[in-house]
């Protein structure tokens, strides 16, 4: 059996920054992907925004890990040519409910240190956007958006110029604790399976995480590990709209999203979404019938917008640790030496800001396995 010192389980963005994080650091990485590319899932179905980091509690993971990400992914993007733009996002509201959550929102952003955030009255929202409509704002000066594809393929460079490997329709199947760290059993696409022996394992498998830790032993349950997939749809919106946005545009957020919003694309395309629905059927289907409650929401700030000028795009599922009816969940990400399995690094209900905060949990884990 042949021995490598970390397997990382999942080649999304998570997994594959984290595997060029430990590349150079000199560990030798096999990164294992049971699709036959990087990011098919989570990764590659979302609005591409880098987030400041204002929504989430401050000290918790989310809330550090995005500020930090959001300065180490324009860094990264700048130095290595990584398509992406800082348009800045403005977070809108007309009731009083929604206006009371833009100020608790500034609050909770300047708590977490995040710059660039300014209320806006409707009149500098009119000079700022014209197109939009709405009696309040707030601006975050450090969202921006980014071109994920072009990241993953950076980071998987990173990982094969070291001598790691990235494997795909590679699963992993076994997860087996042995004196010299793990046994892994590994089921390719020709269903052979390989045992490869390494001293950590780094559990990076987005909506399969709580899968992953079972096969190592966990009982996820007990531990509050159970993924909840939370389903969001998008509807582009027509080309004659090219260009009439230049910011993101959300509403204020509710208590399982970040609300539907304007998504810019870097070639100026817009669309809009994501809603937010628990599902127990993982497909990616979009449901025409969700045009009216996209349409109604949107109509709402941006009156330019016709019924007509809206079709389906793409959806998205977002591995959630909360349920429908519980608060607030934090990512999950340490060693699980408390439950005899040390040098395994969960990394679960790794959601949004999870794209922004990418490279600091890459920081993070190598730190947890460094001994930091």
């Amino acid at each position: 059996m042949d021995t490598i010192d970390t397997i990382i389980i999942g080649g999304g963005v998570v997994g594959l920054a984290v595997g060029a994080r430990l590349s150079n650091d000199g560990r030798e990485v096999v990164v294992v992907e049971r699709h036959d590319g990087f990011g098919r899932e989570t990764s590659s179905r979302n609005s591409e925004v880098i987030h400041a980091g204002l929504y989430y509690p401050s000290g918790t993971l989310k809330a550090g890990l995005c500020v930090q990400g959001n300065r180490m992914l324009y860094e990264l993007c700048a130095r290595h040519g990584i398509p992406h733009r800082k348009t800045g996002k403005l977070i809108v509201g007309n009731t009083p409910q929604e206006r009371a959550k833009i100020h608790h929102l500034l609050k909770q952003g300047a708590a977490n240190g995040v710059a660039g955030l300014r209320l806006l009255t409707k009149k500098e929202i009119a000079a700022l956007e014209p197109a939009v409509q709405a009696d309040e704002g707030l601006f975050s000066s450090e969202t921006g958006i980014i071109d994920t594809h072009q990241l993953m393929a950076f980071f998987q460079h990173e990982i094969e110029a070291r001598n790691g490997i990235v494997s795909y329709q590679c699963a992993a199947t076994a997860i087996e604790r042995t004196q010299q760290g793990y046994r892994v059993t590994l089921l390719d696409a020709d269903r052979q399976t390989t045992e490869l022996g390494c001293a950590c394992v780094v559990n990076a498998a987005g909506l399969s995480a709580d899968a992953v830790s079972a096969i190592a032993g966990m009982d996820v349950d007990a531990c509050g590990y159970r993924i909840h997939p939370c389903k969001g749809e998008y509807f582009s919106v027509s080309p004659r709209h090219k260009g009439a946005l230049s910011h993101l545009v959300y509403p204020a957020p509710t208590p399982i999203s970040l609300g539907v919003h304007a998504v810019l694309k870097l070639d100026g395309s817009l669309k809009f979404g994501p809603n937010a629905f628990y599902v127990e059927i993982l497909d990616y289907d979009v449901d025409p019938a969700h045009q009216r409650e996209f349409f109604e929401q949107a109509s709402c700030f941006f009156p330019f917008l016709k019924y007509e000028d809206l079709s389906p795009d793409m959806s998205g599922i977002r591995p959630k640790l909360q349920r429908e009816d519980e608060d607030f969940r934090d990512f999950i990400i340490r060693d699980e030496s408390d439950k005899g399995l040390p040098g395994f690094i969960n990394l679960v209900g790794i959601e949004s800001p999870g794209l922004t905060s990418a490279p600091a949990i890459a920081d993070y884990v190598a730190g947890i396995l460094n001994g930091k």
